[in-house]
């Protein structure tokens, strides 16, 4: 392997085509360069340079090993900058788990950010409930979770609350409070709700039931779903009503109308946190959670 060292002499007396202006370039003595060359044009087998007392040209060889010679140097460059990011966390592949609901607005966002600040970083997406993120985190199977508060049994995990948000009502379109300009979750007590499964998606199930408990009723459950694109569209059909993270406002369906609820009460608000591994301190984790920062609202 021919060293980093003789590859740049050897170009630098390529481009100059001068002994002389090349040892000056190098900050070093001719004879030293001059022996150098010769040492280089031995190693490879061929002349590198047609020279005589008043001229130094490249041979055909020589032009060829020039352009072997950038692109080896070259090459050695990449893998130290490819190095140095890895170290500094901008490079590489991350595994995040998310919450299917953050979907709609909150992990497009994220995402939109974190390319364009660390754009060789490939995130690898799994769409998870929260209770599978944190079996996923404990297993090494993610790096970090995006997932809904409140979750048990994680103390071994670091939990940060990114953002928080609330329950909007989806009714249908002709439903008699349709065109109401605020609405609280009271008048809809005597309607059917759809909502999420307790196995699948406690958080929101149980939001959902103390958000009710708060407004006065004990909610007629119609479904159970936990897909909101496809509860979005059962509302359209008539089936019943349902309370979702404001974010579902972002995907509009012609069938239904997204209210606001005027009840201030904190069983509304949804809190949304990310996690990871208490002992996880690689780069590309530090680098994700310095973007899942930005949209800290608590």
């Amino acid at each position: 392997m021919i060293a980093a060292r003789l590859l740049n002499q050897f170009i630098a007396v390529a481009e100059e085509l001068h002994f002389g202006r090349a040892a000056a370039r190098l900050h070093m003595a001719q004879p030293p360069l001059s022996q150098a060359i010769q040492n280089l044009e031995e190693m490879v087998g061929v002349a590198l340079f047609a020279r005589s007392r008043h001229f130094v040209a490249l041979t055909p060889a020589g032009k060829v090993f020039l352009d072997e010679a950038r692109a080896l140097l070259a090459q050695g460059q990449q893998a130290i900058d490819a190095a140095r990011r890895a170290n500094e966390g901008v490079s590489g592949r991350v595994a995040v788990g998310f919450v299917g609901s953050v979907s709609y607005e909150l992990l497009p966002r994220m995402l939109r950010q974190f390319r364009i600040r660390f754009p060789t970083i490939h995130i690898d997406l799994r769409e998870l409930t929260s209770v599978e993120q944190i079996e996923n985190l404990r297993t090494g199977k993610i790096d970090i979770g995006i997932l809904r508060l409140p979750i048990n049994d994680a103390a071994d995990l670091n939990v940060r609350t990114i953002e928080v948000e609330r329950f909007i009502a989806v009714i249908p379109r002709d439903h008699r409070l349709a065109a109401a300009q605020t609405i609280r979750l009271e008048d809809l007590a005597d309607d059917a709700f759809m909502t999420f499964p307790p196995d699948r998606v406690p958080s929101l199930h149980a939001k959902f039931l103390l958000a009710c408990e708060a407004a006065g009723f004990s909610p007629r459950i119609a479904l159970e779903a936990w897909q909101m694109a496809s509860m979005v569209s059962l509302v359209a059909a008539g089936i019943g009503v349902v309370l979702l993270p404001a974010q579902v406002r972002t995907s509009p369906h012609p069938g239904v109308v997204y209210k606001d609820l005027a009840n201030d009460s904190d069983h509304f608000q949804l809190r949304i946190a990310v996690a990871w591994r208490s002992n996880d301190v690689s780069p590309n984790v530090q680098s994700l959670l310095a973007v899942l920062d930005s949209h800290t609202t608590d």
